[in-house]
């Protein structure tokens, strides 16, 4: 009879102890669930640097068969580079009813065209003689190499030397011209030595 007695009180205890304890996993069910909207769409996706803030305008935001309103249902996000070269992600993000909403969209800034051009393409040139090629309308940093430095030398100004011991044939002085936020630009130069 003791006996029963005791198992009583425990099972009163332990009934009493898990009572009261509350479930880790019902408080993580209450909490707020981001959804996504249906569909965002910019009126352009892509535009060419022009060294200004370019920031496209939302053409429609969707949830479900809804097109929704800017400012009403939803305000709209933009990186802080929008000036730059290169790929932005712009992030809309639902207001009022459509709290907790979310969508990225992907906004290309593509890089600009130069127009690199060199005073010469071709030279001619007898071995121990040298000329200088100019580089018009650049914009960026320019580097010269050619085919072979041995016979025929370039410095970082443009001006070819061909070796007093260079074999007689063709070669080739390649510039490439760079600049952030431009397209890089190569022009080919070929020098016959005679």
């Amino acid at each position: 009879m003791k006996m029963f007695k005791k198992l009583a009180v425990v099972m009163l205890a332990i009934t009493v102890l898990f009572g009261t304890m509350t479930v880790p996993t019902m408080a993580a069910s209450n909490s707020p669930v981001k959804k996504t909207f249906t569909s965002a769409t910019l009126k352009k996706t892509s535009t060419t640097y022009n060294g200004k803030k370019q920031k496209p305008a939302i053409k429609t935001v969707k949830a479900g068969k809804k097109t929704l309103k800017l400012n009403k249902d939803f305000k709209v996000y933009y990186p802080k580079n929008m000036k730059s070269a290169g790929k932005k992600v712009i992030t809309i993000k639902g207001i009022g009813k459509y709290a907790g909403y979310t969508k990225t969209v992907t906004y290309t800034i593509k890089p600009a065209t130069q127009k690199v051009s060199v005073s010469k393409s071709k030279l001619s040139l007898k071995r121990g003689k040298a000329a200088t090629v100019k580089v018009k309308k650049k914009t960026g940093t320019v580097t010269w190499k050619s085919s072979n430095s041995k016979a025929v030398k370039v410095s970082k100004n443009g001006r070819i030397s061909v070796a007093k011991k260079a074999k007689k044939g063709t070669y080739t002085i390649t510039v490439t011209v760079k600049k952030a936020n431009y397209k890089t630009v190569t022009k080919k130069i070929k020098v016959r030595v005679k």
